[in-house]
């Protein structure tokens, strides 16, 4: 079925205010995906800002549906944290408002699908993140906003399928599907330079033991070609982390702390993109947005074993696999071998197309009108 993007009217639901230079992918999505929509030629109402702005607009768009006003489906994107936590306060005042409005969309005949982007509490790990006290608050908003999501959606997203192996009663909802972040294209991607000059690029946490990037740092440090490695990270975690890392620091490493469209430059500055994850956690189901922001940089990956990522690297051939005792060796070999970057620096431009977030949002245009006329 051809659909014509342009003839699509829909509802985009978050239930925080959109950022154009997010700060973490949880910021960075919800914003790209609306414009990605919208790029597309489909016509949005916006169901999105803070508690008091998202009334106003739920009560404008009720009178509109009562008037016999027609929308094609309606897209959300949720927090990490429950829906009655979304105010900057984080008091759970209002945790029925979102919910009953996703529900009367329902009740009209508009299909509702939900992206959701988080399976920690559903992780032992959560028990270190939260005290009991606040586990005691936001377990209960999380079973019960998955609860009324079991209710009113006819699509869930998911950003894997090894997500939904976690997340309960996954069988109780009508269709599930995975949609993974997306990216940008950028024409000018890394220019291979010497034999002997090999740029690596990190960005993201660095606090063990999830992410630990002391093997990272040791190989850069042993190297015996001339290797720089440029991290990115929150200069407050890196503060608290700073005297773990201090031994393997040399003149060849610089921490920066940049975020938006100021990580362009070092995209386009390095010559490969490291991810480096300790396995065994939930961050082995999370897929991270930078990977496919290295996509449209066209700059291949380095990882080590376990989880999304890998598969991710391995499945769409972007890059290598690596054990963290073999970093050390493999960085000396590729320094020497500019050729085996650029043939996958082209591999990798023959697949960014599938990969932009136009390409997510038209899956979810497809998809969602799909399910409207099989209903």
């Amino acid at each position: 079925m051809t659909i014509d993007y342009g003839n699509l009217k829909i509802i985009y639901h978050h239930p925080r205010q959109l950022k154009d230079d997010g700060k973490s992918g949880s910021e960075v999505r919800p914003y790209e995906m609306l414009q990605a929509f919208k790029r597309l030629g489909v016509e949005v109402f916006e169901v999105t800002g803070k508690l008091r702005d998202r009334r106003a607009k739920m009560r404008g768009l009720k009178s509109r549906l009562e008037r016999g006003e027609v929308f094609d489906f309606v897209y959300c994107e949720n927090l990490t944290i429950p829906y009655a936590m979304s105010e900057l306060h984080r008091l759970p005042l209002n945790p029925l408002i979102d919910h009953r409005f996703l529900s009367f969309c329902s009740s009209r005949g508009i299909p509702v699908s939900l992206f959701n982007r988080d399976v920690h509490w559903r992780d032992s790990s959560y028990r270190q993140m939260l005290p009991w006290w606040g586990r005691m608050v936001t377990i209960p908003l999380y079973w019960f906003d998955w609860i009324w999501h079991i209710k009113y959606l006819d699509m869930l997203y998911l950003p894997s399928e090894a997500m939904a192996k976690t997340l309960p009663w996954i069988e109780k909802f009508k269709q599930v599907r995975y949609l993974p972040p997306g990216s940008k294209i950028f024409t000018a991607g890394p220019e291979i330079r010497s034999k002997s000059d090999l740029r690596v690029f990190y960005v993201g946490g660095i606090e063990p033991p999830y992410y630990d990037l002391a093997p990272l740092f040791l190989a850069v440090k042993r190297s015996k070609r001339r290797i720089s490695l440029t991290i990115c990270c929150r200069e407050k975690e890196w503060n608290r982390v700073k005297s773990y890392y201090e031994p393997y620091l040399n003149q060849n490493i610089t921490i920066v702390h940049r975020s938006g469209a100021a990580l362009e430059p070092m995209y386009k500055e390095s010559d490969l993109f490291a991810v480096v994850r300790s396995m065994g956690s939930y961050i082995d189901l999370s897929v991270p947005i930078k990977i496919y922001e290295s996509i449209g940089f066209a700059l291949p990956v380095l990882c080590t074993p376990g989880g999304e990522t890998e598969r991710i690297v391995r499945e769409e051939q972007i890059g290598w696999v690596k054990s963290e005792e073999n970093i050390a060796e493999f960085l000396d070999f590729l320094a020497g071998r500019p050729d085996l970057l650029l043939k996958r620096n082209n591999a990798i431009r023959q697949i960014q197309t599938r990969h932009t977030w136009e390409a997510r949002a038209a899956q979810v245009c497809n998809e969602m009108v799909g399910t409207k006329a099989n209903a």
